[in-house]
């Protein structure tokens, strides 16, 4: 696995969208498409899922206030070859990864984010955090 040493590179997209279940689709476009925009397509599949699972994560389990609006970044990284989702919200508790029942169609997202990024994490920003996942290519 790299390890990632590098400030990134200009913002390639930042938006804010709703605390709403309809805003996932909504992220996941924007993230693929700004992707594709910058032709960096071969990691639209997997930053498609990451932004899903991150902005769905913000939506059920920490704003629960349909007022309440997340933040979601796309960022390059070079040396190595990388980019840097991160999903920002208001609450200011921690992500925790849990093992999710047999049969269960949730609770497994961070297990989702653990397997497609080369890093993951998070950090307190402002009265809330910011989640970030780094994915890189397979020669990087």
């Amino acid at each position: 696995m790299p390890t990632i040493t590098a400030a990134t590179d200009v913002r390639m997209i930042a938006f804010m969208v709703p605390s709403i279940p309809e805003s996932v689709a909504v992220a996941r476009f924007h993230i693929q498409a700004s992707l594709r925009f910058h032709r960096l397509d071969e990691y639209s599949d997997e930053a498609g899922i990451v932004t899903s699972e991150l902005v769905t994560n913000a939506v059920q389990h920490v704003c629960d206030d349909r007022t309440k609006t997340i933040g979601v970044i796309l960022a390059r990284v070079r040396e190595p070859d990388a980019v840097v989702i991160t999903v920002t919200d208001d609450s200011p508790e921690g992500p925790v990864m849990r093992e999710a029942a047999d049969g269960s169609e949730s609770g497994r997202g961070l297990q989702i984010i653990e397997a497609l990024s080369v890093h993951w994490g998070w950090h307190p920003e402002n009265d809330g955090k910011a989640i970030f996942a780094i994915l890189a290519k397979d020669d990087a």
